[in-house]
C-alpha cells in the first residue's frame, strides 16, 4: 500500500512540475511575441516620422528623434539578448518618447500648413480658377482631421502610448495629403503661367514648379517630397543616425525630454539598419 501511495504522490509530483514548465514557456513564448511586434510598430512609427525631420525639422526635433532612435536600437538589443522585460521596458520608454515628438512635430505642421493656407487664400482673391475653391477645401479638412487626431492623442489614457501614436501617425499622413493640396494651389496662384491642369503624377508637378512657380520653388519641390514621404535634397536622418549613434550617449540626460539611462557596458553592437 506504501508503494501504491508513494507512486501516486511521484506521478503527481512529476505531472504538476509538468505543468509548471509548460505554463512557463508558454508565459515566455507570449512576453516573446509581444515585445517581437512591439519593437516592430517602434520601428514603422520611427520611419514615418523620418521625412517630415529630414525635411523640416528643428534642431531640437532631430536632436529628440535621434533619442528615440538610440532607445529603439536598445529595445532590439535587449531583445537580441532575450531580455524581454528590459526589452520591453525600453521599447515602452520609446513609445512615451515618441508620443511627446509626433505632438510636437503634428502640432508645428498644423501651424505651419494652415500658414500656407491662408498665404495662398490672400495670393488667390480676385483670381479664383475653377478648381480653388475645392483644393482650400480639402487641404482645410485635412488639418481639421489632423488636429482632431492630435487632440485624440492629447486626452487618451497616458498608459496607452501604443493607441496615441496610431492616431498621430494618422495626423502626419492627413497632413502629408494637405501638402498635396498646398503644391496644386500654388501652381495655381504663386505662379506666372497657367499651370497644366493634366499635371497629376509627382514628375510632372516637380516639372511645373520648376517651369511656373515664381517664388520659393525649394519650398514648393519639398512639400511635394514631404507628401509623398521622401527626402528632399537633405541626407536621410534616420540612415545617418543608425550609421553614427552611439548608445552611449543614452548615459547624458537630455532635459525636458529623457533622463539619462545607464546602458550594461557588455550589450552587443547595434542592430544593422532596416
Amino acid at each position: 500500500m506504501k508503494k501504491l501511495f508513494l507512486g501516486i504522490a511521484m506521478s503527481a509530483s512529476v505531472l504538476f512540475l509538468s505543468q509548471a514548465h509548460a505554463d512557463q514557456a508558454s508565459s515566455k513564448a507570449t512576453q516573446l511575441i509581444r515585445v517581437s511586434y512591439g519593437i516592430k510598430d517602434n520601428r514603422e512609427m520611427i520611419r514615418v516620422l523620418n521625412s517630415t525631420i529630414t525635411n523640416r525639422g528643428t534642431e531640437q526635433e532631430k536632436a529628440y528623434y535621434r533619442r528615440c532612435i538610440l532607445h529603439h536600437m536598445e529595445s532590439e538589443i535587449l531583445y537580441q539578448e532575450m531580455a524581454l522585460g528590459a526589452s520591453f521596458a525600453e521599447l515602452r520608454r520609446t513609445q512615451n518618447l515618441l508620443v511627446k515628438l509626433y505632438q510636437m512635430v503634428v502640432e508645428e505642421e498644423i501651424n505651419e500648413l494652415q500658414n500656407e493656407f491662408v498665404a495662398l487664400a490672400g495670393k488667390s482673391s480676385g483670381r479664383e480658377k475653377p478648381e480653388t475653391r475645392e483644393y482650400f477645401r480639402l487641404g482645410y479638412r485635412e488639418l481639421v482631421v489632423a488636429r482632431q487626431k492630435l487632440l485624440t492623442s492629447k486626452n487618451s489614457r497616458p498608459f496607452l502610448p501604443a493607441l496615441k501614436l496610431h492616431d498621430l501617425s494618422f495626423a502626419l499622413h492627413a497632413l502629408k495629403d494637405a501638402e498635396k493640396y498646398i503644391v496644386l494651389l500654388g501652381l495655381l496662384h504663386d505662379s506666372n503661367q497657367d499651370m497644366d491642369r493634366d499635371a497629376k503624377s509627382f514628375e510632372r508637378l516637380l516639372a511645373e514648379i520648376d517651369r511656373i512657380i515664381v517664388g520659393d520653388k525649394n519650398k514648393y519641390k519639398r512639400f511635394l517630397f514631404d507628401s509623398r514621404f521622401e527626402n528632399f535634397e537633405e541626407s536621410d536622418f534616420y540612415v545617418i543616425t543608425w550609421a553614427t549613434a552611439s548608445l552611449s550617449d543614452l548615459e547624458s540626460p537630455m532635459p525636458d525630454f529623457d533622463p539619462a539611462y545607464k546602458r550594461n557596458p557588455s550589450m552587443p553592437d547595434k542592430p544593422k539598419t532596416e
